[in-house]
């Protein structure tokens, strides 16, 4: 296993605290859900506050879920060149063109304890994971009101306690975007996402593996492998009530069944939900 020490541990835990909390499932999904309209009639730059809460499964196929509550300041910056935290974490426009482009992908999970969950009792904690990697899209159909995009996601995976960073292999993400208007009404946005999970085994044995040392009658000792991880779709509603102010909704379902390891004593659930609802309110923006 792969460690690295961190020295400035106060300045990474609020890093990655940052991260967390703007990537966790569902405000990650609510960020970076974009405007259907073109950056001109936007200020260039853009700073508030994000709150949220979400109740979520502690890891897929667990049988029990957490809840919390996230209160977020962000910024929004569109140059010509870079753009950060809109559509995505941060774009370089050099490369993107109306039907294809190159982006930074995240993910982030809350850390979960052990003890919230009665088939890992007794077994290590799980720490906070990020994920990071490259994102390349193609744009496969756009109308007046909607994009359908196909977007190929690869990062690498890691845990961290906050004093060490850990290597968790690799996750593969291939997904169907499409985003339009008017869901459920004339000032909503929607974004809706189909897709499949291929992790290594370092990611698998994570969230799956039972060693020896921590098996007991009802959880027998599992080796975990690498392979199929699920399949999720999310739906990301964005009302604006405000010209400053919007509210967000959030659903996401992962289906589970067939994985590389549902034989594991810690898979418990084929189906897994979690749910969110947030609020942006920006503070303050350019006039330009």
């Amino acid at each position: 296993m792969q460690k690295l020490r961190v020295p400035f541990n106060r300045i990474i835990f609020s890093i990655i605290t940052v991260l967390n909390l703007s990537l966790s499932f569902n405000v990650q999904a609510m960020n970076e859900l974009p405007e259907m309209s073109t950056s001109t009639d936007k200020p260039k730059w853009e700073a508030g506050a994000f709150v949220a809460v979400f109740n979520s499964p502690l890891y897929p196929g667990a049988a029990e879920t957490q809840s919390k509550f996230l209160p977020v300041p962000f910024v929004i910056y569109r140059g010509k060149r870079l753009r950060v935290g809109e559509g995505g974490v941060i774009k370089a426009m050099a490369v993107d063109k109306p039907r294809f482009k190159v982006d930074l992908s995240l993910g982030a999970a809350f850390a979960a304890n052990s003890d919230d969950a009665k088939v890992r009792e007794g077994m290590p904690d799980l720490d906070f994971i990020f994920e990071l990697g490259p994102e390349v899209s193609v744009m496969l159909n756009n109308t007046k009101e909607s994009e359908t995009w196909l977007n190929l996601q690869l990062r690498q995976v890691f845990s961290t306690d906050f004093s060490n960073i850990d290597d968790r292999g690799y996750i593969f993400q291939p997904e169907i975007s499409y985003q339009g208007k008017h869901l459920f009404s004339d000032n909503d946005s929607f974004k809706a996402t189909f897709s499949s999970l291929f992790a290594t085994k370092k990611t698998h044995q994570y969230f799956y593996q039972v060693d020896e040392a921590f098996s007991t009658s009802e959880r027998p000792a599992y080796l975990a492998k690498g392979g199929y991880l699920g399949t999720e779709a999310t739906l990301v509603n964005r009302f604006k009530i405000r010209e400053n102010i919007s509210i967000f909704l959030s659903t996401k379902v992962g289906f589970y069944k067939g994985a590389s390891n549902e034989q594991s004593p810690l898979f418990k659930k084929d189906l897994n939900y979690a749910i969110g609802l947030g609020l942006k309110w920006t503070l303050y923006q350019s006039n330009e």
